[in-house]
C-alpha cells in the first residue's frame, strides 16, 4: 500500500509542477499556485521527501506571482503617463481579458487603460493610447517575472528533494 501511495505522490507531484509551469502561459490554470498544490500533497503523501520550510517558501511565492500579476500591468500603464483612471481600467481591463484566453489578457489591460483615460480622464486619444501600450508592457514584463517565479519554485522543489 505505502509504494502506491508513494507512486501517486511523485506522480502528481510531476504533473503538478509541469502543469503549473504551462498555468504561467495559460489563463485558466494558476501555475504558481499548481506547483504549490503539487508540492503540498507531495509533502502530505510521502513526509519523509519535502521540507516544510520548502512548503512555506512557495507559498509565500504564490503571494508574491500574484502581486506581481495585478502590479505589472499597473507600474506598466503608469509608467508610460496613465492616470488613476487609465491604471483601473488596465486592471479591470485584465480581469474581463481572463474570460477571452491569451487574446484577452493581452488586450484586455490595453482596451481597459484606453477606455479609462478617454472616458473618465478624458485625455487624448494619443495619450491614451500610450497609456494602453504602457498596460502591455507592464503585462509583458510581469509574465516573464511570473515564468521566472515558476521555474524557481520548481527548483527549490528539485533542489529540497535532491538535498533533503
Amino acid at each position: 500500500m505505502q509504494s502506491v501511495i508513494e507512486v501517486l505522490s511523485w506522480t502528481l507531484l510531476v504533473i503538478l509542477l509541469l502543469s503549473g509551469l504551462a498555468g504561467v502561459l495559460l489563463p485558466i490554470l494558476p501555475g504558481a499556485l499548481i506547483i504549490f498544490v503539487g508540492a503540498l500533497l507531495h509533502k502530505i503523501l510521502t513526509p519523509e521527501w519535502l521540507s516544510w520550510t520548502t512548503v512555506i517558501i512557495l507559498g509565500v511565492l504564490v503571494l508574491v506571482e500574484r502581486l506581481l500579476d495585478f502590479l505589472g500591468t499597473m507600474i506598466g500603464a503608469k509608467w508610460l503617463g496613465a492616470t488613476r483612471w487609465g491604471i483601473f481600467g488596465a486592471v479591470v481591463g485584465g480581469i474581463v481579458g481572463l474570460f477571452f484566453g491569451l487574446p484577452g489578457l493581452i488586450l484586455g489591460p490595453v482596451f481597459g487603460a484606453l477606455v479609462g483615460e478617454i472616458i473618465f480622464a478624458r485625455r487624448s486619444l494619443g495619450l491614451s493610447a500610450k497609456a494602453g501600450v504602457g498596460a502591455a508592457v507592464g503585462f509583458g514584463l510581469s509574465t516573464v517575472a511570473r515564468i521566472a517565479l515558476a521555474l524557481l519554485m520548481i527548483l527549490i522543489v528539485i533542489t529540497d528533494l535532491i538535498t533533503g
